[in-house]
């Protein structure tokens, strides 16, 4: 009797660790571009961005995502939206975007962000270092956080009347999810996430052709080495 008890708890609490592992990993999927890109809404089936183009590939357990989406913004303009790492907080779920700059063209950001799913309040936390490139880009890799590996890019590439954004980003999960389960919600979060990336792109906030003539745009650079000085 006494051996059967205890094979009960085993199975009760084995059952208890997979339901959480299956919490967390789900939770992880949601949550993965919500600390790692600006995000303000998510896009319905019927509001995705036009001309946004999407993809995603997996080699084992590593995944590549990939999107591109034109704007009318200006290199200088999409460079000030890609930096913009402290309004991420303005998005549901994410509680706090801290960025601390560590030099002139080095940033790193805390993010935390929280959601309910089965009943459960999940916390997630994750430390992502930025490395800026005026005005051709940003990119980034996981310090710690809730993914084996975790890291990325966006380019900054001119056009006609504006410029288009490309990301490249591998992340590798840290879950015993079943590939063909994480396969499904990462395939269906991308092009909504990344929609809303792009709508997010035409806010007023970041139409500032006064910030970014010549002289500011250069002096975008005393301002980062104020930072650094600052926050160090």
């Amino acid at each position: 009797m006494a051996a059967g008890s205890r094979k009960l708890q085993v199975r009760i609490k084995f059952m208890i660790a997979s339901h959480f592992s299956l919490i967390n990993a789900l939770v992880t999927i949601r949550l993965l571009f919500l600390l790692s890109i600006l995000t303000f809404k998510s896009a319905s089936a019927d509001d995705l961005y036009p001309g946004l183009q999407v993809g995603e590939s997996r080699t084992g357990s590593l995944y590549t995502f990939t999107a591109s989406f034109d704007t009318a913004l200006s290199k200088c303009e999409a460079f000030n939206f890609l930096t913009d790492y402290a309004a991420a907080k303005n998005l549901p779920g994410i509680v706090e975007s801290i960025p601390h700059r560590l030099s002139p063209s080095e940033v790193k950001v805390d993010r935390t962000a929280v959601e309910e799913i089965l009943f459960f309040h999940v916390s997630l936390h994750s430390v992502l270092k930025y490395v800026e490139r005026p005005f051709d880009g940003v990119s980034f890799t996981q310090v710690s956080g809730n993914s084996k590996i975790y890291k990325g890019s966006w380019a900054i590439l001119p056009k006609d009347h504006g410029t288009t954004l490309k990301f490249i980003g591998y992340w590798e999960p840290d879950t015993l999810m079943p590939d063909f389960v994480i396969d499904h919600f990462a395939k269906s979060e991308l092009a909504e996430k990344f929609s809303a990336v792009a709508h997010l792109s035409e806010k007023k906030k970041y139409r500032a052709p006064s910030l970014c003539k010549e002289p500011m745009a250069k002096g975008m650079v005393a301002i980062r080495l104020i930072d650094t000085f600052l926050d160090n």
